[in-house]
């Protein structure tokens, strides 16, 4: 009987040491940043740990909920608390936090400030379920490649490349002509203006039937 309690005890504490260094904060972690929920650059590395300790407290306390007030085995309690990281992330943690960025916009707008966002200028504009027609210009107006978008590169590889399928005809295509066809539908164009690379990328969004 004394084994098995110094044995429940070991367990517990090393169970509570992967929870608190942070490994199931990391999954809350991970599942917000490729639904684009949270966006961390590079060089923010202080902030992605910051995240990941908020998460690791949430799980932390969730842990120590199930073990110790409701008495839960321990077993039972990791597999709640991974059923947490990850439905809970998506249908409670992400809702939460888009209505919070939601409220604070409305807040920035009323008081005069522009819309924020946390992805990345790329991301905000290719993801989208609408087919995109793409056309690449430099900065002297000439066109360098254009086509359909078939897959972009995620931003936060900080490498910009973009698969195109061609157009099957390109003889008409000017950067006048598509200079008109994006103002006279601004709704559904974007352009991205690239001053590093010194190019302009003209999106033109087409709902699918």
């Amino acid at each position: 009987m004394i084994m098995n309690n110094e044995l429940y005890k070991l367990i517990y504490a090393i169970i509570t040491i992967l929870i608190t260094s942070g490994c199931f904060g990391y999954i809350n972690y991970n599942i917000l940043e490729k639904l684009t929920v949270i966006v961390d650059r590079p060089n923010k590395e202080t902030d992605k740990k910051q995240k990941i300790m908020i998460f690791t407290g949430v799980n932390v306390g969730l842990y120590w909920i199930l073990t110790t007030v409701l008495n839960c085995k321990i077993s039972l309690s990791i597999l709640l608390v991974l059923l947490f990281d990850v439905v809970g992330t998506i249908w409670i943690i992400k809702p939460l936090i888009e209505l919070i960025n939601s409220l604070i916009n409305k807040i920035r707008n009323t008081s005069g400030q522009s819309y924020t966002d946390n992805r990345e200028t790329r991301d905000y504009i290719f993801n989208t379920n609408k087919y995109q027609a793409v056309y690449i210009f430099d900065f002297e107006n000439n066109l360098i490649t254009c086509g359909w978008l078939d897959y972009q590169q995620a931003a936060d590889n900080n490498y910009f490349d973009l698969a195109l399928m061609p157009f099957s005809d390109t003889m008409n295509i000017t950067y006048e002509n598509v200079r008109d066809q994006i103002i006279s539908d601004n709704t559904n164009s974007r352009i991205i203006v690239d001053f590093e690379k010194k190019i302009k990328i003209f999106v033109k969004r087409i709902t699918p039937d």
